[in-house]
């Protein structure tokens, strides 16, 4: 090859990246040019779509832009997450949901998507501690008060969760076998329909999020036994951990956040996920969350990448020894 001939593709090259770049950025400065979509895998009314809800907001107002919330409930959060997993990389479908759907759904479903290879993290927006409730009319204040109330009734007591094959369910798991006692499980498709469930009497212990049942915990309708954290929620002081009532490994606090179609042009990640970062960051937000339970979680995309490699390493081995299936 001569060397005029090579001079000549090295310009091309050259031309071609400058040409990339410039595309680059301008993908990035005129996203978005029309509604963004955030997909929520759970009903209306839940604590998802409380956080999803207020996001949208937020995005709104910073972008010019309308962005939607379109609630795909079902199939155990499959749905949602199988919606945006097919969607068109583009950034003007999103999903926010619980880290549950990358760490423990794969080793409990047989999915029609990979949660690590169709989608990508972008950013956590939100965390809420688990907690264990029931019904104040029960007249139980304590996780051993509710233990022993279950062993006296073998057989006849149920809890709810929100969903079947959650850490929800794993961390509810682990308690019921710390304590040597049995129940039986009872999924709902989301917070709202279960705490309705046991409002109703229909279940005896709920484990959910904080956020789920703090409105009715406050108004004296619901008890919360313990927090599954180690330490204290600032939202319910008075609330003991489940370490202080002898369960120290009982502990499990869902993040919620933001994921995207991979190949989703990286500049367009990174405005959603800056942007994200800048609204979790706002006390106004960060008031708003409170009254749901909730605490803002502004971890960037590899720090919320990182979080859930971590977080499958500590439930995935647990949901496939569970032997809980989804079909």
């Amino acid at each position: 090859m001569s060397r005029t001939l090579r001079h000549i593709l090295l310009l091309a090259c050259l031309s071609g990246m400058a040409v990339a770049a410039t595309a680059e950025s301008a993908t990035t400065d005129n996203y978005p040019t029309k509604p963004v979509r955030i997909i929520v895998p759970f009903n209306p009314g839940g604590p998802v779509d409380a956080i999803a809800r207020a996001i949208a907001v937020k995005l709104t107002q910073q972008w010019g832009k309308q962005v939607i919330v379109e609630n795909k409930g079902g199939a155990a959060t499959i749905i949602g997450w199988d919606t945006v997993a097919k969607s068109p990389a583009d950034g003007y479908t999103v999903l926010l949901a619980g880290a549950g759907g990358r760490t423990t759904l794969p080793s409990v479903a047989t999915l029609p998507f990979d949660p690590a290879k169709d989608l990508v993290a972008v950013a956590a927006v939100a965390n809420s501690p688990n907690v264990f409730v029931v019904n104040a009319t029960l007249g139980k204040n304590t996780l051993p008060e509710f233990i022993s109330y279950a062993k006296a009734k073998p057989g006849r007591v149920n809890h709810g969760l929100s969903a079947p094959g959650t850490v929800t369910q794993f961390v509810a798991t682990q308690l019921s076998q710390g304590a040597a006692v049995k129940w039986e499980d009872i999924p709902y498709r989301g917070g709202a329909p279960a705490v309705t469930a046991l409002m109703a009497g229909e279940i005896d212990l709920l484990t959910a999020d904080l956020g789920a049942v703090l409105a009715m915990e406050e108004a004296g309708k619901l008890k919360v036994l313990a927090v599954a954290d180690t330490q204290r929620s600032a939202l319910l002081p008075k609330v003991p951990t489940t370490s202080e009532q002898g369960f120290p490994k009982v502990v499990a606090v869902n993040v919620y956040g933001v994921f995207a179609p991979a190949g989703t042009p990286k500049p367009i990640l990174r405005k959603i996920a800056d942007s994200l970062v800048q609204i979790t960051a706002q006390p106004e937000l960060k008031e708003q969350f409170a009254k749901l339970g909730l605490q803002p979680d502004n971890r960037g995309t590899e720090a919320f990448e990182s979080f859930l490699r971590a977080q499958t390493a500590q439930w995935a081995p647990i949901a496939k020894a569970s032997g809980v299936r989804i079909n």
